[in-house]
């Protein structure tokens, strides 16, 4: 899966492909880091904020039945 990280700064928007869960997590905090406002990181379709992200995608819970 190809993961699509997007932010807004002063020059305007900036996006990244990452093509990992965490190595989208990790861009969309430099993002955050150098300033972006409204970082989101696009899966499969859908947007997520990086804590949500985070939550669903590199620490989900265990499954149950």
């Amino acid at each position: 899966m190809i993961f699509i990280v997007t932010g807004e700064n002063e020059s305007g928007p900036v996006s990244a492909t990452c093509e990992t869960a965490v190595a989208a997590l990790q861009q969309s905090r430099r993002l955050a880091d150098q300033g972006a406002r409204i970082v989101l990181i696009d899966a499969d379709g859908q947007e997520f904020a990086p804590s949500d992200f985070k939550r669903l995608f590199i620490e989900p819970g265990p499954v149950t039945t």
